[in-house]
This record gives C-alpha cells, sequence and structure tokens, in this order.
C-alpha cells in the first residue's frame, strides 16, 4: 500500500514539474528548473537580449559538470543587469562567486556562496515588483533544494533575502513567493513567503495530504491552511485563508 501511495506522491511532482514549467514561458520558469536561458529568440512580450558585456558563455543546464564551467546570466528586467558566475572546487565543497555588471560592463557587487553542489543559479522576479532575484541552489536534498535568494534592496545592491528549501519556487498574481516542498509520500507543503524590507518572512502554509482510497492508491486529497507567522499579513481568518490559499494554481497541481 505504502509503495503504491509513494507512486501517486511522485506522480504528483512530475505532474507539479511539468505542469509549473509548461505554465511559464522560457524566460520564468520555475526556480527548481535552473536551465538558465540559452537562446536569443525573443518570446512574446518579452525583448531580445541584447549584446553581452561579458566574454563567459551564457549559462546553460550544467548540472551534470563536477565543477561547472564559468558563465553568465542577464537579467530581463529594466536594471539590464549581467550576473558573471564562477564556480570553484567540486561537489558540495565547491563555492560560487557571482560579479555584477551594469549594462556597460562595470563591475557593481559581488555576491559569494559556499557549499553550492553543481547547479547553476537563477533570475527570477518572485514578488512581481518588476526586479530579478537571484536564486542560488545550496545544497541536494534526496527531494528537495535549498536556494539562498538574494533581493535588490533600494539602493539597488542585492541582499541576501533568506532560504527556501523545495523542488520548485514559484510566484503568484498577488506577489506572494511561493516554495513547494514534499514533506513525505502522502504531504506536501506549499509555502507562501513576502518580502518585507528585503528579507523574506513566512505568510502561511496549505498542507496537501494525499488520501489512500482503501486499495493503498491515491484516492484524493484534502487541503488546509496554517498560520507561519504572517496570517494577520493577509487580514483574512483562518477560514477565508483556507479558501484562498488552497485555490492557488501551484496548491492545485499538487491536489490534482
Amino acid at each position: 500500500m505504502g509503495r503504491n501511495l509513494a507512486a501517486g506522491a511522485l506522480a504528483a511532482a512530475a505532474t507539479l514539474t511539468l505542469a509549473a514549467c509548461a505554465n511559464h514561458p522560457a524566460s520564468a520558469p520555475m526556480a527548481g528548473n535552473l536551465s538558465p536561458h540559452t537562446t536569443d529568440h525573443a518570446f512574446p512580450g518579452v525583448p531580445a537580449l541584447p549584446p553581452p558585456v561579458s566574454t563567459l558563455q551564457l549559462c546553460g543546464d550544467i548540472a551534470s559538470a563536477a565543477t561547472p564551467p564559468d558563465c553568465y546570466l542577464l537579467s530581463r528586467d529594466t536594471a539590464g543587469l549581467t550576473f558573471e558566475v564562477r564556480h570553484n572546487g567540486t561537489g558540495t565543497q565547491g563555492s560560487v562567486t557571482i560579479t555584477v555588471l551594469d549594462p556597460g560592463g562595470a563591475q557593481v557587487q559581488t555576491l559569494t556562496e559556499k557549499s553550492v553542489g553543481t547547479t547553476a543559479p537563477r533570475l527570477r522576479d518572485l514578488d512581481n515588483d518588476g526586479r530579478d532575484e537571484v536564486i542560488i541552489p545550496i545544497m541536494l536534498a534526496t527531494a528537495n533544494t535549498r536556494y539562498v535568494i538574494y533581493r535588490a534592496g533600494g539602493d539597488g545592491h542585492f541582499q541576501r533575502a533568506g532560504e527556501l528549501a523545495g523542488i520548485g519556487i514559484d510566484t503568484t498574481a498577488t506577489g506572494y513567493t511561493v516554495v513547494t516542498a514534499r514533506d513525505s509520500y502522502e504531504l506536501w507543503n506549499i509555502e507562501f513567503w513576502t518580502f518585507d524590507a528585503d528579507k523574506l518572512q513566512p505568510v502561511v502554509t496549505a498542507e496537501v495530504r494525499l488520501l489512500d482510497d482503501g486499495t493503498g492508491h491515491v484516492g484524493g486529497s484534502e487541503c488546509t491552511v496554517i498560520d507561519s507567522g504572517g496570517l494577520n499579513r493577509t487580514g483574512l481568518t483562518l477560514d477565508q485563508a483556507t479558501g484562498q490559499f488552497c485555490a492557488e494554481p501551484t496548491v492545485l497541481r499538487v491536489k490534482r
């Protein structure tokens, strides 16, 4: 019975990842899909990449490399920044240094993280404020990945906003950052976060439990919402929050 329910959970994970990627254009995939832009072809409503200011190669899918090659990322927000990514060391002992360049190629800032593994950083506007955040995977686990998030402050410089852990990161139309984490074969935690003073703050968590139909197979699911410390930010009661957050697309992808 446990194996069948586990298979259902794995199928849900595959469905979640595929559906999330299908629902986002290549310019803004889930953070769980860490393949950066690998083409200069324009997408509808997305401007083509300008000529690069970096002499490195454009970052691609380099997760299989013991020591990933140096490469660059280019933001598509109004800042138009270039992020030169340089790895040192191998495996989980490796570190990454990200040099931030302005559109003219001048160095603006340097970010450094240790124990990053071999998956490349990625850019994504996590709160729909018009500026990309820097997402750095720093440790791989059996199911979930831990991410460090850097956010641009009022002065334009990136600050370490906090860490998230899950199989992928998404956004909501209302500006919440969402991370889907697998707790067990039967339980998924979909956490909703917000930025406050450039720091990530938890809001609520939607818990989705897969239900056994009595034959060892998944026979549906139930969703409940718990206060992660920020329910008061929403202006909703717990019952209202359950109705709202359990209906979010990211949650529905796990429930189906």
